[in-house]
């Protein structure tokens, strides 16, 4: 054998031996090989949770199914299997330490298995194929049916008088079993789980014809309501600093558009030295933000929370202590969360910092060899520590205390509670008049015009 036909020969190998991995990992059972008859249906109700496997990673396709085990697995089929409980079963035989009772309730609640004469319900009885047919029946929508269809089947004379309508509608809708012969029903023998399996299956691909007061209701999903634009707004530019100051009011919500700026305060004290990457640290709007046409935004006293997302220590040479912050969300007085996606504003993006000079100042009028300097200091806009419209000038003589200024340790960031901070918002903030339409679509399509009014 040459080279080539050696390699031929370990892929093909390699390629069968791969497919039977794959083929019995995508299995939680060991004995349905691909081509059993009712591996599809089967594959279908064990994937979907409505039959279980056994211990040992069996289906057991022809061991024999009781009433109690068939009623557990029609409830999951059709969606029931976690309804409320409202009423008793009234069996004779049945009591809430039976085996599957709740079952049994919740069957008994919706119709789906009937009792015996007796008044029993026999849950550990096996269940034969003509009641199931029965059950498929009953369960499903009415149908004009003439009980000659069941004239193809040779042992059509067995079913009992009380089940040939019933076998016939099952017939009709394609919920009954003929195997292994397909010209016999076997209507007397009893169920078993390869026949239960077809069956499960067969009905979830026709939940259609089942009654609606006998399986789940499905969810009603809501039309998404048009969106238009009423009016844009404007907040406080804060002297041209902000890039945007606009508002847009639509019919749904308040959207604040990006890059508008916010003057938020700590909500308590701060300093670097007690924290680290990762914690929380909240703050809060003092007053409400209205906008310049008077509407409401956010009240007064609601939270705002940023992470720690890097915490750059103090260094020599008057590096100060560097606190980058990350704004996530914010919290209504009344509860309602909004995601609020911002930084702190200053000339380092996000970063909260000493302003450079302060250490410097603090040293030299502790009193460093200044020779008598005067310092003068105007602060620009909202916060000393803000980095932006710092101006200092020094006279003649400062500037051996400010060499030394320079030549000492930096200093930790500290706040004190409702110290303030400018925030610049990153991405659009929505606030919706409905609270609960945040959930449903988190981008929309906004129609620009306000819809033109139907003249009367």
């Amino acid at each position: 054998m040459n080279i080539k036909k050696k390699l031929a020969t370990v892929f093909l190998s390699m390629t069968l031996l791969l497919t039977c991995v794959s083929s019995a990992l995508a299995k939680s059972y060991t004995d349905i090989p691909d081509d059993y008859w009712a591996a599809e249906e089967i594959e279908d109700v064990v994937t979907k949770n409505i039959v279980p496997i056994y211990g040992d990673n069996t289906y057991k396709p022809l061991e024999r199914v009781t009433r109690v085990d068939w009623t557990e697995w029609l409830l999951r089929a059709l969606g029931l299997s976690q309804a409320p409980i409202t009423s008793e079963p009234n069996y004779s035989d049945v009591f809430n330490t039976t085996y599957g009772y709740e079952s049994i309730a919740r069957s008994d609640q919706f119709g789906l298995i009937y009792g015996y004469t007796d008044g029993e319900f026999k849950p550990q009885r096996f269940i034969t194929k003509t009641e199931t047919a029965s059950i498929m029946s009953h369960i499903t929508k009415d149908t004009d049916v003439d009980t000659t269809i069941l004239n193809q089947f040779a042992d059509a004379n067995q079913i009992p008088d009380w089940g040939v309508f019933p076998y016939a509608k099952a017939v009709k809708y394609g919920l009954y079993i003929n195997w292994p012969l397909e010209t016999e029903l076997n209507p007397n023998r009893e169920l078993n789980r390869a026949e239960a399996a077809v069956l499960l299956a067969r009905l979830m691909r026709a939940m259609e014809l089942v009654v609606p007061d006998k399986k789940a209701e499905e969810p009603q999903v809501p039309e998404e309501p048009k969106e238009y634009i009423l009016a844009t707004e404007h907040l406080d530019d804060f002297n041209g600093r902000a890039v945007v100051d606009r508002v847009q009011i639509t019919n749904l919500r308040r959207i604040i558009l990006a890059k508008n700026i916010f003057r938020v305060s700590f909500l308590e004290p701060f300093n670097s030295t007690q924290h680290q990457i990762g914690d929380v640290i909240p703050f809060y709007f003092k007053k409400d933000v209205v906008t310049k046409e008077g509407t409401l935004l956010i009240p007064a006293n609601t939270k705002l929370y940023a992470t720690i997302e890097e915490l750059r220590d103090k260094k020599w040479i008057n590096k100060n202590t560097e606190v980058y912050l990350h704004f996530d969300k914010m919290v209504f007085p009344n509860g309602h969360e909004y995601p609020f996606i911002a930084r702190v504003l200053n000339n380092q993006e996000g970063v909260l910092s000493e302003n450079k000079w302060l250490k410097p100042l603090e040293y030299t009028v502790a009193g460093a060899a200044i020779g008598g300097a005067a310092i003068g200091l105007p602060v620009g806009e909202a916060n000393h520590r803000s980095g932006d419209g710092m101006a200092i000038g020094f006279p003649t003589g400062a500037g051996v205390g400010l060499l030394a200024g320079f030549l000492t340790p930096g200093v930790n960031f500290k706040a004190r509670a409702d110290e303030d901070v400018l925030v610049e918002l990153k991405v659009d903030c929505s606030l919706y008049n409905d609270y609960t339409q945040q959930f449903t679509s988190t981008t929309r399509h906004i129609i620009e015009e306000q819809p033109q009014k139907v003249q009367q």
